[in-house]
């Protein structure tokens, strides 16, 4: 009888999900001007200001831009080699967090679709990633004097 009431009791508890699964890939205008829709282990809330500013000088807040020479995609404009990276990080982080099988097949999915027709939620994800802390800023490095975000 204890056993059955303990075993009850464990399997009442909520199942910890550190990541929401989100289709990796969302056809159709993709505009967000809020705040992240990731909010995970790489977020960091005090340069969520900063992502934003980013975000709205790369592409005007469109998670579907793609650059006028067709190279830069996705509302953080990443090169494919960057967009590659980012999605085996994801990859690798999402290994300990969801499994193998489930971490690979959305890797793959990523690296083979152009970041423009990525979920806004692996676009914001991608960010973090590559954002590091501050320590990847490098990658969004302002061209145009006084278009500075940081």
């Amino acid at each position: 009888m204890f056993a059955a009431v303990a075993l009850t009791a464990v399997l009442a508890l909520p199942t910890p999900t550190p990541e929401p699964v989100q289709d990796p890939v969302q056809v159709g205008v993709k505009i967000h001007d809020g705040s992240s829709l990731y909010r995970g282990k790489f977020y960091v809330p005090r340069h969520e200001s900063i992502r934003q500013c980013i975000r709205q000088r790369e592409s005007r807040n469109h998670y579907n831009a793609v650059s006028m020479s067709g190279t830069f995609r996705g509302a953080y404009q990443f090169s494919p080699e960057l967009r590659t990276g980012a999605a085996w990080m994801i990859q690798k982080y999402l290994r300990s967090t969801m499994g193998k099988d489930q971490a690979l097949k959305i890797g793959e999915l990523l690296r083979k679709t152009s970041m423009n027709k990525w979920h806004p939620y692996w676009q914001d994800m991608a960010f973090w990633i590559v954002w590091n802390n501050g320590e990847g800023k490098q990658h969004w490095a302002h061209q145009v004097p006084g278009t500075e975000c940081y």
